[in-house]
């Protein structure tokens, strides 16, 4: 399992399916009854990829109201992934779209339009990783998850690819033996020396 714990963030209007989509995933439960979420909190688990990789995510819920807008954005801006969620009978994918576009830029998005079971056609999402899904009969409920988490990861392999390289290209070729700190002091000099050149070079 690789050692990153990948913040996932879930946004959306009140009513949109948000906690139904995770209680369903995790616990694989559905209730008629509407709760409304008040302030975000989030559940730790493990999911395992198609490619047999566990990948380990804690899934933040947030409130969906007006009201909770910039405690949702400060959330989504330290994100790795965010599912963003609308109700497919009552947002239209240009509003879901807008959303996407327009929270954290360059964070890794799935977009879902939930509801599915009983919304109407799929419309053009311009580009976006979409899915269709339904908390109440658990369609692509985990695929939903399994989307992100595969997004996740792969974005958090091109960057640690990129920092190795530049460490690299600076003189400082790294391997993982190189983080052993059994001959101690001298191998923690060099490595702070090389993050410090990591986080400083252009």
């Amino acid at each position: 399992m690789d050692s990153k714990i990948f913040k996932i963030v879930m946004v959306g209007k009140a009513r949109s399916g948000k906690t139904s989509l995770r209680n369903y995933f995790l616990y694989r439960n559905y209730t008629w009854q509407y709760t409304p979420t008040k302030t975000p909190d989030f559940v730790s688990t493990n999911i395992v990829l198609d490619n047999h990789v566990q990948v380990a995510m804690q899934i933040w819920d947030t409130a969906g109201s007006s009201t909770s807008t910039l405690t949702t954005d400060s959330l989504a801006q330290v994100a790795d992934g965010i599912v963003l969620v609308y109700d497919g009978k009552e947002q239209s994918a240009q509003q879901a779209r807008y959303m996407a576009q327009n929270i954290a830029e360059r964070v890794p998005k799935v977009v879902v339009r939930s509801k599915c079971d009983i919304a109407g056609e799929t419309e053009d999402m311009g580009g976006l990783v979409q899915v269709n899904a339904s908390a109440r009969t658990g369609e692509n409920v985990d695929h939903v998850f399994q989307t992100i988490a595969q997004l996740c990861l792969q974005r958090w392999r091109e960057q640690s690819e990129v920092a190795l390289n530049r460490l690299s290209k600076h003189g400082d070729p790294i391997s993982y033996h190189t983080f052993d700190f059994e001959d101690a002091p001298l191998k923690r000099k060099s490595l702070r020396a090389a993050i410090c050149r990591l986080f400083c070079l252009a």
